[in-house]
């Protein structure tokens, strides 16, 4: 009798671990960008050390030269230029300058490719962010605010912010009435007050200091809020000429004037108190 051949058992099954060749090139395609994106972030970042205004065409021109074609790119190119302004309130200036340099700036939109991302819609997305944020009452939010509003100003100076938008931070930093809103509210004024001045809403910067006036003499902030407003009240009286010069950021040939002069003076009058000379050193602080 023949033996009944058995069908042989077919092997279990087991999950393959060869991954598709086109998983593999995609993650090295993404090291590669993410890599890239470094470099770029660390060239964008040295930029931001060096800039002054006596180097700002040169770096400009480097800016030219980097690759921010992603909108992740560029956000983070933003929130660089974004965190340097605010924390260096005395250099926005030279920060908002750069900025209008790069208006006009888009690239394809992450969600919508059909779309584009613009680096002006999405600088100005930040700004309002953190002019919105919720204050924790600490110094650190404090001169966050300061130096956002001041940046503000300077992007305003510059036409990247039209004209009613600043009203309405005005308004805003009025009705909330607390310290930090009125002391924000100075630095403001202080930077775009002469411009706002002659512009066609000029009837609301009258009724911003006629209400300005009103806290004053109704003494219902602290002392310190009420010299600071009382100072920007004559800031405009005197049509907005300031009772000392405040300086910006120094160039290399003013730096090695002072230092010439300062030469010259120790020479022949060595021997003489020179009381102004802490002063001729300190850098002036508009904030």
């Amino acid at each position: 009798m023949a033996t009944p051949q058995q069908c042989p058992v077919p092997a279990a099954w087991k999950p393959s671990t060869n991954k598709p060749v086109w998983s593999s090139q995609l993650k090295k395609q993404e090291e590669r960008d993410s890599e890239q994106t470094k470099d770029l972030l660390k060239k964008f970042r040295s930029i931001l050390n060096k800039l002054t205004p006596q180097k700002f065409e040169k770096l400009m021109t480097q800016v030219q030269m980097l690759t921010i074609d992603t909108e992740e790119r560029l956000k983070d190119v933003i929130d660089l230029t974004f965190e340097k302004a605010i924390s260096e309130p005395a250099f926005s200036e030279i920060y908002a300058k750069m900025c209008s340099f790069l208006n006009g700036l888009k690239v394809q939109s992450k969600e919508n490719p059909e779309c584009q991302a613009d680096f002006r819609k999405l600088l100005l997305n930040r700004c309002q962010k953190e002019f919105e944020k919720d204050k924790d009452i600490n110094e650190e939010e404090k001169q966050r605010s300061v130096g956002n509003i001041k940046f503000v100003g300077e992007l305003f100076k510059l036409q990247m912010i039209r004209e009613v938008v600043m009203h309405d931070c005005i308004m805003k930093l009025l009705e909330n009435h607390d310290d930090q809103s009125l002391e924000v509210l100075c630095k403001l004024l202080s930077t775009i007050g002469k411009d706002l001045d002659v512009k066609k809403q000029k009837h609301r910067v009258d009724q911003c200091f006629q209400q300005m006036e009103k806290i004053v003499k109704e003494r219902k902030t602290s002392s310190r809020i009420r010299f600071m407003m009382q100072d920007v009240l004559d800031l405009r009286t005197n049509n907005w000429v300031p009772r000392r010069v405040i300086q910006g950021p120094k160039t290399i040939d003013q730096i090695r004037e002072q230092a010439k002069m300062e030469e010259q003076m120790e020479g022949p009058h060595h021997l003489r108190p020179r009381q102004d000379f802490w002063e001729s050193r300190q850098r002036t602080r508009p904030y």
